[in-house]
């Protein structure tokens, strides 16, 4: 399948960047170091509300600079940092509209399910073991509604608009109007959800959640305090590893989609004008 050998050509050419690696860590280093330095602040004094207000600005803005490093990398295989920085005011504003769409559908979703809730059984301890419980469908088809969407759908349209933006003026991604710029809307997210872009998400997914998860949360009895650390140690080391190569090289491939998909869109045939008549 097209979509396989592309996901990994790109892992692979990922694989033999070291330098684009090495750069790709120091940007997911600096938004984890951050991440723990927000954790740790307390709101007591005016220095410590000042240093959680700089903290919310930073952790947006470097997350947004990784974005823009990876994709503006993969469209041009090098790293412009003018343009990376002027990319990361594009992501983040584009990305609001994603967020506020995120946060109805999540409300929406809350105040329908209080409709639908499982009924309350009271606790108790009989003497046998009790029954298995019959499956609450509503509940059931929430959960899976709130997978596909803030899972699939929502983060898919997100990375599809910063594909959009990124390279490009402001002018370049607005201009032509309001039915224009509907138009080109229409064209991004049809790309999103085509099915190759669904599977290099999907084939991603396996790579920056699933295994991370494994590596994390699967029980593993060890002998000894050193040995339990050094295995602590390891996971940790996992995680980060297949989270940060898993996300560069999903990011990736999904723009190398994106753009071979727009490239090979057939452009609108021009009907030929009739041959002129032959003068008498």
């Amino acid at each position: 399948m097209i979509a396989l050998k592309r996901f990994l050509a790109t892992t692979r050419s990922i694989l033999t960047s070291p330098r684009a690696l090495a750069i790709f860590a120091g940007l997911y280093i600096l938004l984890l170091v951050s991440l723990y330095q927000f954790s740790r602040v307390r709101e007591a004094t005016i220095w410590q509300v000042a240093a959680t207000l700089f903290f919310l600005v930073l952790i947006p803005a470097e997350f947004f600079a990784l974005q823009s490093a990876i994709l503006n990398r993969a469209r041009a295989g090098k790293f412009p940092w003018p343009q990376i920085l002027r990319d990361t005011l594009k992501l983040a504003l584009v990305t609001i509209p994603i967020l506020l769409l995120a946060w109805a559908l999540w409300a929406l979703l809350n105040k329908w399910q209080l409709r639908h809730l499982a009924p309350q059984t009271p606790i108790t301890f009989p003497a046998t073991a009790p029954r298995l419980q019959p499956i609450h469908w509503p509940t059931l088809i929430f959960a899976t509604v709130r997978g596909l969407l803030f899972g699939v759908l929502l983060p898919l349209a997100a990375i599809h608009l910063w594909i959009e933006v990124v390279g490009r003026t402001v002018r370049e991604a607005t201009g032509g109007g309001g039915r224009a710029l509907v138009k080109r809307l229409g064209n991004v997210f049809s790309r999103a959800f085509t099915s190759d872009s669904v599977l290099i998400y999907a084939l991603g997914l396996i790579l920056f959640v699933a295994v991370p998860y494994a590596a994390l949360f699967i029980p593993f009895t060890a002998k000894g305090t050193k040995t339990d650390f050094a295995i602590l140690i390891a996971r940790l080391l996992l995680v980060f590893l297949f989270t940060l190569i898993g996300w560069v090289v999903t990011l990736t491939a999904l723009s190398r989609n994106a753009e071979e998909t727009s490239v090979a869109e057939p452009a609108k045939a021009i009907p030929e004008a009739p041959p002129a008549e032959a003068a008498a």
